[in-house]
């Protein structure tokens, strides 16, 4: 492994703010097997779950000698706090990781090589790309995927019926011309959306490019270069920007999902559609259980009725660090949260998509059902350490947000494309 990626990853960070014992790596290096492992996990998702307990059970009974300490982390700022821990002297055995995040940690030097070892976790051949994807680099295998997530629209069953439409939409034209008709049938409530969507949902925009054959960026001979300005990718991005702007609300253009919160705008009947996370409606339920038995679920109807929208997989990886003393024992608390049993209890307590499709199990949420058929049709977004300054500097939702503006769609992308091809090389050796 190139050891000399370390330096490059650290230097192209800000990472001098953060001293190694305040990322929790301080102390003596670890140079024999201390009989503990430090698992760091990220807040929302198993580690935080009582269902964690599970698997170190499991875990344990292989290896009764072995203390598992599960350490949480918040996701602000922890891309950067990850490569310093890694880099360190005393860098925990294991940690999780954002998929957009994988790219620099599998760059950065710091994490074990597990090529050998893949055909060795349950259901590797069938590891969703997204996940799968950011954990390889230069051909080999630095991380697994833990867990999976990707949208689906929500609709409100009742709006439709009122409405006169009898069943979803195959095709996008479809489903735009619903939001036509529930604006309409809705024109008393004031600010209604046929179908909620924030301008920088960048989540829903990427894939009106990718089913119109575009991508983000190629990469040749080492070098990255983002492909804003495509034909395909102009075509798609108009095509996003009419359903944007027909379907949602106007005041949406320049908002997240989360200010307001599309949850909460479902709950009290602002919308009829939103694209959504598999956890989602359990939100929209808990603030009005009247629309509990009132939520349907459908994959984004793609330009034809033969194939759905590609989706962006999102989701977590993890992975054991280089310097770990305990590598065989780390592999084997990886085999037990990425193994069937765990990932399909994870998909009925917590809702997550497993990493196989093959993992689903029968009796989850309509919405997980749906989330993973629509997975099997996906793009993975590009494999380079410098998606995650893009994502740190919420460039992509920026974009999207000003094309749904209205600003001039070709002059922007071409501006897209300087500023993402110099974030994707970044880190170039």
């Amino acid at each position: 492994m190139n050891r000399s990626r370390i330096r490059y990853a650290l230097t192209a960070l800000p990472v001098l703010a953060l001293t190694l014992t305040a990322c929790g790596g301080g102390g003596v290096a670890k140079s024999d097997s201390d009989n503990k492992l430090t698992i760091w996990m990220m807040t929302g998702g198993p580690g935080d779950n009582p269902l964690i307990k599970e698997a170190t059970a499991q875990f344990e009974k292989d290896h009764p000698d072995m203390e598992v300490d599960i350490e949480i982390q918040q996701w602000d700022g922890v891309a950067t706090k990850i490569t310093t821990a890694l880099a360190s002297g005393n860098p925990p055995d294991i940690v999780e990781m954002g998929n957009t995040q994988t790219p620099l940690q599998t760059y950065s030097g710091g994490l074990a090589d597990l090529t050998g070892s893949k055909k060795s976790f349950e259901g590797s051949e069938g590891w969703l790309t997204g996940l799968s994807g950011p954990s390889e680099f230069d051909g080999k295998l630095y991380a697994v995927p833990l867990y999976g997530g990707t949208k689906v629209v929500m609709y409100n069953k009742k709006m439709f019926a009122d409405a006169g439409i009898t069943s979803p939409p195959k095709t996008l034209a479809e489903l735009q011309e619903h939001c036509g008709t529930l604006a309409d049938a809705n024109s008393g409530t004031a600010n209604f959306s046929g179908f909620y969507l924030p301008g920088q949902y960048w989540f829903n925009g990427m894939p009106f490019l990718f089913a119109k054959g575009g991508k983000i960026a190629s990469q040749k001979d080492g070098k990255w270069q983002a492909e804003m300005s495509s034909p395909a990718n102009q075509a798609g991005l108009k095509a996003w920007k009419s359903f944007q702007n027909t379907c949602s609300t106007p005041s949406s253009v320049g908002v997240n999902t989360d200010s307001p919160d599309q949850d909460q705008l479902f709950a009290d009947g602002k919308a009829a559609m939103a694209y959504v996370k598999a956890w989602e409606p359990a939100a929209v339920i808990e603030k009005n259980p009247e629309m509990k038995d009132n939520i349907g679920f459908f994959a984004m109807p793609g330009y034809t009725a033969d194939s759905t929208m590609p989706v962006i997989v999102s989701g977590s990886t993890i992975g054991i660090a280089a310097g770990s003393p305990d590598r065989d024992a780390a592999e084997d608390w990886l085999r037990v949260v990425t193994g069937e049993k765990f990932q399909q209890r994870m998909a009925t307590e917590l809702n997550l998509l497993p990493i196989s499709p093959s993992f689903t199990p029968a009796g989850v949420p309509e919405q997980l059902t749906v989330a993973s058929q629509a997975s099997k049709v996906s793009r993975p977004l590009p494999n380079s350490p410098g998606e995650a300054t893009l994502e740190t500097e919420r460039y992509n939702e920026q974009f999207f947000s000003k094309i749904a503006r209205g600003a001039d769609i070709a002059s922007s992308s071409a501006a897209y494309d300087k500023h993402a091809t110099d974030a994707f090389n970044s880190l170039s050796d």
